[in-house]
Formats: structure tokens, sequence, C-alpha cells
């Protein structure tokens, strides 16, 4: 079986609860990828969205080291249909052809470049986050 890592970032608690599934149901680590910033509060909405859609850089802090994976499973919410400022700046530093990517949104789709070994979007408005969840771990198992 393959190494797997999750990593996440949140900002609601949405992206963790689903990371936490998939690390529990894949037995393997789960890290969150954090920055100096404070995106809480409405004003933390909305200046997520300005970043995410400006594709501002944030300055990242991840614990897991992160050359001993055969795989990740990196989970992002989606800003302005866009991937977190966190996880894009993540993006950079892997192979994306490693990379499976669980997208949260409330109900819109992601438009950045699906170059990912795989790319699962949970909406919220369906109501299939265990659906996605279960398909992403038949299919990594």
């Amino acid at each position: 079986m393959k190494n797997y890592k999750v990593l996440f970032f949140t900002r609601t608690g949405n992206s963790k609860r689903i990371a936490e599934k998939l690390a529990d149901k894949l037995s393997c680590q789960i890290s969150e990828v954090t920055d100096n910033m404070n995106w809480n509060g409405i004003l933390g909405f909305i200046k997520g969205g300005y970043y995410a859609s400006r594709n501002k850089v944030v300055v990242i802090k991840t614990n897991p080291e992160l050359v001993d994976y055969d795989e990740l499973i990196v989970v992002s919410p989606l800003w302005a249909g866009k991937l977190a400022p966190d996880i894009k700046e993540l993006l950079k530093t892997v192979q994306k052809d490693k990379v499976h990517l669980v997208v949260v949104s409330t109900g819109s789709n992601i438009s950045d470049d699906p170059e990912y070994k795989s790319v699962a979007l949970i909406i919220n408005s369906k109501n299939n986050e265990d659906e996605v969840i279960d398909n992403l771990v038949k299919q990594l198992k």
C-alpha cells in the first residue's frame, strides 16, 4: 500500500473535518497548513476572497517532512472560485502528479487548473461529503 499524507487548510473547520475523516480511513498522517494571517470573521472571509481572486501570496508553515510520502491528499476550501492561498503556496512545493486534491465548496466548481492525480469536489449544497470521501478512499486502496 502507498504511503499517504493528508494536508489541509481550514478557516471554518470544514476542511479539517474532511481531512480527519480521510486520514482515519487511510490510516495515515495528517497535518495542517497554516500562515500568519487572520482569516477570522466576516473581514477574514472578505480578505480570503480577495487574496484568492488576486493570487496573493502568503507565507505558509507545514510540520511534516514532505519527502516521505508516495502521494498527498490535499484538502482545501474554495474561495472566490479558487483554492485557498495557503494551498496554492503548498502546491508550488510538491509534484502535482502525486496530489489528490479535495476541494470543499458551498456550491461552486473549482476554476484552478486541475493538473493533479485526481480532483474530488465536495459541495455542501449537494450533501455529498461522505460519498466523495468513500469514493476517493476506494480509489486509493
